[in-house]
């Protein structure tokens, strides 16, 4: 125990320094830890330490995609549920068939195994691109219907995988029952997913502090994995939904310190195991099976993208005719190309049986795309953005500062009127410091004065009152002055008005 230990002390120190270093040279961090870590042990620093399959896929992929949903807006999810669920379910299937058919005709292996191939490279890395598009500003719709088909696609290819290998190990492929497994895998995670989400939501607001609420959480992502795991259904897509009902209610109903740190503490969570798994997936690189099977990569890197773009150009090609809904060309091209493996198909390729036919050259495949594409794609993302005309020109610095100072210098003006009617401020005090907190306004606003300032201060305001009145309406709802149907009717009203300013923001 002391020796593991200590290996573990030595992965996350070398990891944390990797990690830091990239973030200040503006490298993604994944790509840096893959690089370092496969050079750590072709230079025999490191040893090529083996992972635990059921130790990602039990403990480290609940806590992953549970931060992934806890930080998303589900209003804005929903908004985006068309785009979203066509990448997530057929989309998924279509790049699984697309994949699989080219890598029969090109690979020589039989279709089962192509199978198999298809579905566990039909999960995504989304660090990489979620890197990309903080560091670039992007159209809000776009980085929601991305972040969106990252939730829910990983537990679809998951499903998919393990259907997959079923038919691979056993010879036989019976559309009736894989068909089942399917549905109930999909359709149990989901509902499930909802009442646990549910549960976490009410026993959160009854939480005493931040502390008891992070434990909570910590609580409800593993029981609601485990118990839906034992139920058969998918327990990531349970965790997820889960994610996005509890991150939802916080944000509604507990006080902003507490969602601050619940969503700080599952952050930091979530950075640390990235750091771990993206060494250690470097280090389960072995150079030589990536030479001898360089031919095969590349042809599976061909069929990869052949497969991600008959999903991504047909999905949407059928969304258009069947609801009239536009993704833009632009968009689709940066789907195409944000279509980054990582350590969860590692995982996944790792945890197939021993016995099981093609295991090795499938580990040694998936390895070898994954790497290739961490390198050649997620290093290169953020330009590639830039060059398709897709990032947002950056914000000018002046007017954000100005911008922020406005907001920081009004609530510091509303918490020093509410400390004067609650009896716990002096009125020499308060005048003091209002005065204070004006001058900033003052000079805030004249800033602001300028023709884009004018422009961007009157984008600001519509937001503003927007999110009041949905807090008012949904304030109402809840105290039972008006009725939830015509409160969510109004609600929804007003997401559809803000997605609009959110896509004239970025630009589209």
């Amino acid at each position: 125990m002391r020796e593991r230990l200590e290996s573990l002390l030595l992965v996350l120190a070398v990891g944390s320094v990797v990690a830091i270093g990239a973030k200040r040279v503006g490298v993604p961090y994944n790509v840096a830890l893959v690089l370092i870590g496969l050079v750590l042990v072709v230079l025999d620093v490191l040893p090529n330490t083996p992972m635990d399959p059921e130790v990602i896929l039990i403990a480290f992929l609940p806590v992953l995609v549970f931060e992934g949903a806890l930080a998303a807006d589900a209003d804005i999810l929903r908004a985006a549920s068309r785009p979203i669920l066509a990448l997530a379910v057929p989309g998924v299937l279509i790049s699984l068939l697309g994949t699989a058919a080219v890598a029969t005709l090109v690979l020589d292996l039989p279709f089962a195994a192509a199978l198999l191939l298809g579905a566990l490279l039909a999960i995504t890395d989304t660090v990489s691109v979620l890197l990309a598009f903080r560091s670039v500003r992007v159209p809000h719709r776009l980085a929601a219907i991305m972040e969106g088909e990252s939730l829910f696609n990983d537990g679809t290819a998951l499903v998919l995988v393990l259907i997959a290998s079923r038919v691979l190990a056993s010879g036989t492929f019976d559309p009736v029952d894989t068909f089942r497994a399917l549905s109930m895998a999909m359709l149990g995670g989901a509902v499930l997913g909802g009442a646990f989400g549910a549960l976490g939501a009410v026993l959160l607001r009854r939480t005493p502090d931040h502390l008891t609420a992070i434990l909570a959480s910590l609580v409800l992502v593993f029981a609601t994995a485990l118990l839906t795991e034992r139920l058969h259904a998918s327990p990531v897509i349970a965790v997820v939904v889960a994610g996005v009902v509890v991150g939802k209610a916080a944000r509604r109903h507990l006080e902003p310190s507490r969602v601050l740190a619940l969503e700080g503490f599952w952050e930091t969570t979530g950075f640390l195991l990235n750091v771990l798994l993206f060494l250690l997936v470097g280090m389960q690189i072995q150079a030589d099976m990536l030479v001898r099977e360089a031919a095969s990569i590349g042809l599976a890197l061909i069929a990869l993208h052949a497969g991600r773009a008959v999903a991504v150009y047909g999905c949407f090609g059928a969304l258009r005719a069947l609801t009239r809904e536009v993704v833009p060309l632009r968009w689709q091209h940066v789907m195409l190309v944000g279509n980054i493996k990582g350590a969860l198909s590692m995982a996944a390729v790792l945890s197939l049986p021993k016995d099981m036919p093609f295991r090795e050259r499938l580990i040694t495949i998936v390895f070898g795309v994954t790497f290739v594409t961490l390198v050649a794609q997620a290093l290169p993302f953020a330009r590639l953005l830039k060059l398709l005309r897709v990032a947002a020109p950056s914000a000018d610095a002046a007017l954000d500062g100005a911008k922020a100072t406005l907001i920081a210098a009004r609530r510091g003006q509303a918490e020093l009127d509410d400390l004067l009617a609650a009896g716990l401020l002096s009125r020499k005090e308060h005048a003091e410091r209002r005065a204070a907190f004006q001058r900033r306004v003052i000079a805030a606003e004249a800033a602001l004065q300028s023709p884009q300032g004018e422009a961007e201060r009157d984008h600001l305001t519509d937001l503003a009152l927007l999110t009041a009145e949905k807090a008012a309406l949904l304030d109402a709802a809840r105290r039972g002055l008006i009725a939830d149907e015509t409160a969510n009717a109004q609600v929804s009203e007003i997401d559809r008005e803000m997605m609009k300013l959110h896509e004239h923001e970025g630009g589209h």
